[in-house]
């Protein structure tokens, strides 16, 4: 997402984007689009979130692909779900993450 669009989504919605759509965002915005696995991709960002409760909630899950093919559902969580942050540890494995030049990669 370009910072133009942001801009623009921002001064639509205000805090309603920020609430509802931006904290979904995390993974993506440091491993890059995984294609059908960004929708997942971002529902365990929602799920890493720890300063919000999802418990009781629903999550409405949109993708499309290519041409004509697209899927909306709702995930609900019903009971606990901290055990899945505690496994995923994404947060802790991104920061320790070593950064290599392509040159040094190489």
């Amino acid at each position: 997402m370009t910072d133009a669009t942001l801009k623009l989504l921002m001064q639509a919605y205000g805090g309603d984007w920020k609430n509802k759509c931006e904290r979904s965002l995390l993974l993506a915005k440091n491993l890059g689009n995984i294609y059908t696995g960004s929708l997942y991709n971002g529902l365990l960002s929602l799920i890493g979130d720890t300063s919000i409760d999802l418990k009781g909630k629903k999550i409405m899950m949109f993708s499309y692909g290519s041409g004509c093919a697209a899927s909306m559902f709702m995930v609900h969580v019903r009971g606990e779900y901290k055990n899945m942050q505690k496994a995923s540890e994404f947060k802790t494995r991104l920061e320790n993450r070593i950064k290599v030049s392509p040159e040094d990669f190489d």
